[in-house]
């Protein structure tokens, strides 16, 4: 159903059901307003708990106690430290893929946000940046628990919805007054609340003697190109503090182009491929896997894993530096050693 039709009908359910003048202006208003920003119509919390399947005193429930609607875990990071997931309990989720899918992906973030996002990968962040001069990269701190409450409320806002639903929305889509990470809401939400915060930086790139590279990948800013690392640094800053979120200083980092420039792990200063560490671990592997076989080369380095496991885990990774390179010959000849390896063990 189109807008006009969808407009015709709510006036036809109005008269039928003898609402005043007064209050079919109001609806209708309400609702053109939503439909001309692509958004689902949707008037109130009872409204909304017809759409997802679920009692207005269950969802209510979840608002009143969201912790006890998540499974809380950790799990290692990189740097040894561990991070804190919050996973919805199944009802949960389900709604909040209800509204991912139904009002938050009917939303466009900023071009320069490359995470979250349908048919754009960690490459895509990282070729922008490729063959620079500069690249500073900025990590903001704590990202999702950053972006608050009050910025999902207003985003529900802007969109038109009443303030009985976009409450509710906004204590579904919230935990400890953020974004919890795990919720399938929380990606692609970051995104959209960040949008002032992209724009802000790109108009300070653009407006750079020398135009600036410009891209955020969650948590991850990324600039390139040739400039006063000090100025931009600074201004940066000044953006992303304006917006409510905070830099981890720790791991601001500028890399010129007489060095290994690496972005979201992908190496770009002349062609785009894995990191040199990466590729060299594979190049080894192979080099004493073709050398002495898999069975002694997994007995002598002492890898504890079985055969089968261990060439799943570096076709993995061969695949993966094919991923972000497709015409990378030597990885394209691994594969096919491997592949041929692997049917020759039957592994």
């Amino acid at each position: 159903m189109d807008k006009n039709q969808y407009i015709n009908a709510l006036q036809q359910k109005c008269k039928e059901t003898k609402k005043s003048d007064k209050y079919t202006t109001k609806v209708i208003k309400y609702a053109e307003n939503l439909l001309e920003k692509g958004m689902p119509v949707i008037f109130d919390p009872t409204h909304f708990s017809m759409l997802v399947g679920y009692k207005t005193e269950f969802l209510y429930a979840i608002t009143n106690s969201q912790s006890d609607f998540y499974r809380h875990f950790k799990i290692p990071k990189k740097n040894g430290k561990k991070r804190c997931i919050s996973e919805p309990l199944p009802a949960l989720k389900e709604i909040q893929y209800f509204i991912l899918n139904n009002i938050l992906l009917n939303d466009k973030c900023h071009d320069c946000s490359k995470a979250y996002r349908k048919n754009v990968s960690i490459r895509d962040n990282a070729r922008f940046h490729r063959n620079q001069k500069i690249i500073l990269k900025i990590d903001i701190k704590d990202y999702f628990p950053s972006l608050s409450e009050s910025l999902v409320f207003d985003y529900f806002t802007s969109l038109g919805y009443s303030k009985a639903l976009t409450t509710l929305l906004t204590k579904l889509c919230v935990l400890d007054h953020g974004l919890p990470q795990g919720a399938p809401t929380s990606p692609y939400l970051s995104n959209l609340l960040t949008q002032k915060m992209d724009n802000m930086i790109f108009e300070l790139c653009r407006k750079n003697t020398s135009p600036l590279r410009y891209t955020r990948y969650a948590d991850d800013i990324t600039i390139s190109g040739d400039f006063d690392v000090k100025e931009i640094i600074k201004k940066t800053l000044t953006i992303i503090y304006n917006n409510g979120l905070t830099p981890n200083y720790d791991k601001i980092s500028v890399i010129r182009d007489n060095k290994s420039q690496i972005v979201t792990g992908i190496a770009v200063n002349k062609v785009i491929q894995a990191p040199k560490n990466y590729r060299k671990d594979i190049r080894k592997q192979m080099y004493y896997i073709n050398k002495f076989g898999i069975i002694e080369h997994i007995k002598y380095s002492k890898i504890d894993l079985p055969p089968q496991k261990f060439c799943q885990q570096l076709l993995g990774k061969i695949n993966y530096c094919l991923q972000i390179n497709n015409k990378d010959s030597e990885m394209i000849k691994y594969k096919d050693d491997l592949t041929k390896i692997i049917k020759q063990n039957l592994l």
